[in-house]
């Protein structure tokens, strides 16, 4: 949008700018557009990532989702209800698409293609797996060429380094990629009985040789005819083209991503979530700061307002104010003025007579626990009760004596039998056990129960008594307190103190 002022015939641009001359949000830079372009939906997690990289000048963002789907399906040799757990996100700033399974076996199948036909045309495609979540990577240097990644994983991937998990070489460098467990890159690695120092690894800044765009390497270029100038960033430059150098990235006087270029590298995702927590402590350390700072503040400017107040004062109106603030004080803690320091004590000083009133001692009055008539009331029922426990013990214990001399083995009878008188008919067995073993169960039962209701009576009556003296005992600390005799001449204002 263009604007036009009274001032100067020349458009101006309103980008950026308020009415109000005001400025908002800078614009960002190609670095920060490429990187929020470059960021993925959130994926589902412990899934098999696999990475599929189109050749051939194929463009992610004219291809939908639903023929890509289908063409891989295809190509993998999976069925259409295989894949109604697997998740598929394009990335139209890389040009790849990521493909998220959390079956193995679809997995491997993916990882067997090697090219979709779309539209009635056939495209080469390069699929690799991701690395899983929870890990990071490292970097080792000087590393001889002659050793292939077999050999380098049986020299890395040892017990001696617990956490390499898979190594890569970086083309046909001396560099050496280790995937670590965890969080962490250890800064020196076993490659065989040999110690090698170990970094942070930091990806490139993608950027097309054959287009210029930023986000795409020139492998998965969907426009691979594009010509463009390096050093400039021209498009389509012409014949004998002439410039000056100017990096994309950074804006700097170099080609675009040179070695010198500041935006070469990419930010570890490890440093940034580090630099993001220094961050938050940072901001928790500066609101606690700032809170401090401004209690203080409002703590002089209390006092120096006092200060100032004080020295306009007349001093007829200072003595006022001094005479009010002793009545406060005295008003609110007469015990502190009442009282002396050890010192004080120590060097034979009296309490002054116009600030601090002469004490004197303290009437307490008895106790209205020992006056209460509910208080006594209960104690009598409870010593009631527990003679009526004691009874019940004793009760008890001759039932049971009763019951260990009946339940007692009797002498067997002798052996003689008199034959000369008829004796009577014995009751039954049966009837005669139950009558005997009844009676001294049932009185057992009967006092056990009176026992338990006894115990719990008093239990009751006792936390009643406790609380009622202690609620007797907080009234009577609030009336000592409350009473107290004080001179009423120490209130006059004596004599000024000769000086």
């Amino acid at each position: 949008m263009l604007k036009y002022t009274s001032q100067d015939a020349r458009p101006t641009s309103t980008r950026g700018r308020r009415r109000d001359g005001g400025r908002t949000a800078e614009p960002r830079s190609a670095y920060q557009r490429l990187v929020a372009t470059s960021r993925l939906p959130q994926l589902p997690r412990d899934t098999y990532r696999i990475i599929v990289r189109p050749r051939d000048g194929l463009n992610v963002a004219k291809i939908t989702p639903v023929q890509f789907e289908q063409a891989l399906a295809m190509a993998a040799a999976l069925a259409p209800q295989d894949l109604m757990e697997d998740s598929i996100c394009p990335n139209v700033t890389q040009n790849i698409f990521v493909v998220c399974t959390p079956i193995e076996r679809n997995a491997r199948a993916y990882t067997t293609v090697q090219q979709l036909r779309l539209r009635d045309t056939l495209y080469r495609v390069a699929v690799y797996p991701a690395p899983p979540d929870n890990t990071c990577k490292g970097v080792i240097r000087g590393i001889d060429i002659d050793l292939t990644d077999t050999q380098l994983r049986e020299l890395i991937v040892t017990k001696r380094n617990p956490s390499a998990l898979e190594v890569k070489r970086i083309q046909n460098t001396t560099a050496v990629t280790i995937l670590f467990q965890g969080m962490q890159v250890p800064n020196y690695v076993y490659c065989g009985a040999s110690i090698v120092r170990c970094t942070l690894f930091r990806r490139h800044t993608e950027v097309c040789y054959n287009c210029g765009s930023l986000g795409h390497r020139a492998d998965v270029c969907p426009n691979p005819n594009t010509t463009w100038c390096r050093k400039c960033g021209l498009k389509t430059p012409p014949e004998n083209h002439q410039c000056k150098p100017h990096c994309t990235l950074c804006g700097g006087p170099h080609p675009t991503a040179d070695k010198d270029c500041k935006r070469k590298f990419q930010v570890p995702y490890i440093v940034r979530q580090r630099r993001r927590r220094r961050r938050r402590r940072g901001r928790s350390r500066s609101r606690g700061s700032s809170g401090a700072s401004s209690r203080d503040s409002s703590a002089t400017s209390s006092t120096y307002a006092t200060s100032r107040r004080s020295r306009s004062l007349t001093p007829t109106a200072r003595r006022r104010s001094a005479q009010r603030s002793h009545s406060r004080s005295r008003r609110h803690s007469p015990s502190r003025q009442a009282e002396l320091t050890w010192a004080d004590r120590v060097q034979g000083k009296k309490p002054p007579l116009r600030s601090t009133p002469p004490v004197t001692k303290v009437t307490r009055p008895s106790l209205p626990e020992h006056e209460s008539e509910v208080v006594t009331t209960l104690r009598a029922e409870l010593a009631g009760l527990r003679a009526t426990i004691q009874q019940l013990t004793t009760q008890l214990n001759e039932a049971r004596h009763q019951i260990q001399t009946l339940t007692a083995p009797k002498d067997p009878p002798s052996s003689t039998v008199d034959v000369s008188k008829p004796k009577r008919r014995a009751p039954p067995l049966r009837e005669a056990d139950t009558n005997d073993s009844d009676s001294p169960e049932d009185t057992l039962n009967e006092i056990l129960r009176l026992t338990r209701e006894n115990h719990d009576n008093i239990d009751t009556l006792s936390r009643r008594v406790e609380a009622l003296e202690q609620k007797a005992t907080i009234k009577a600390k609030t009336k000592a307190r409350t009473v107290v005799s004080v001179d009423p001449t120490a209130i006059l204002p004596g004599p000024p103190n000769s000086m």
